[in-house]
């Protein structure tokens, strides 16, 4: 990582990552087929930290609301050593056909992944009584999925004090997504 935020995405190669880790480049290639690769590992890795964390720290009984911003606020928290490197990587992931690109196919399974785990939340609050999906939970988690890259994208843009507007932005939004889903849906005309 620290190789990509130095020198560049594009311009650092495997041979420049096998070199400061002191490997052969083939062994390289064995454990990670790409620069893409490298960096899909380190979102895996981070995924399953804030996972972990979330676990220990979750508010058993607390508005879903609430167990949604600890989350992404884990999040946050785990990437935010690393900015540098994101923004690099966003850049390259937007380019079409990128295995970093959000919809990618080499993204979906890190994706599914996320989800399945907002889905436990979104199944805890359903089964509280809390929140009604209706059946539209594949929709839900999808537009879920689409509000974690905006908040991610408006984090890495955040020029606030300690990412203030970040927070402000994540909590209000939050509330206000919420509570348009705890509203019962209109039946039809």
């Amino acid at each position: 990582l620290k190789l990509f935020q130095t020198e560049g995405f594009y311009k650092t190669t495997m041979r420049d990552i096998a070199s400061k880790c002191g490997i052969a480049l083939g062994t390289t290639y064995n454990y990670f087929p790409t620069k893409e690769h490298l960096a899909l590992y380190f979102f895996e890795s981070a995924l399953d930290e804030v996972m972990a964390r979330y676990r220990r720290e979750e508010p058993r009984g607390a508005p879903l609301d609430e167990k949604l911003f600890l989350l992404l606020s884990i999040e946050l928290e785990r990437i935010a050593p690393y900015e540098e490197f994101l923004n690099l990587v966003v850049t390259h992931a937007v380019v079409p056909g990128s295995r970093l690109h959000p919809f990618s196919v080499d993204s979906q399974r890190l994706k599914a992944r996320y989800l399945d785990f907002v889905r436990g939340l979104l199944d805890q609050a359903k089964e509280s009584g809390e929140l009604a999906t209706f059946g539209r939970d594949a929709m839900i988690l999808s537009a879920f999925w689409v509000f974690h890259l905006g908040i991610m994208m408006f984090w890495l843009n955040d020029a606030s004090r300690k990412k203030e507007d970040t927070y402000v932005l994540l909590d209000k939004s939050l509330r206000f997504i919420l509570d348009a889903l705890r509203a019962r849906p209109r039946g039809r005309r």
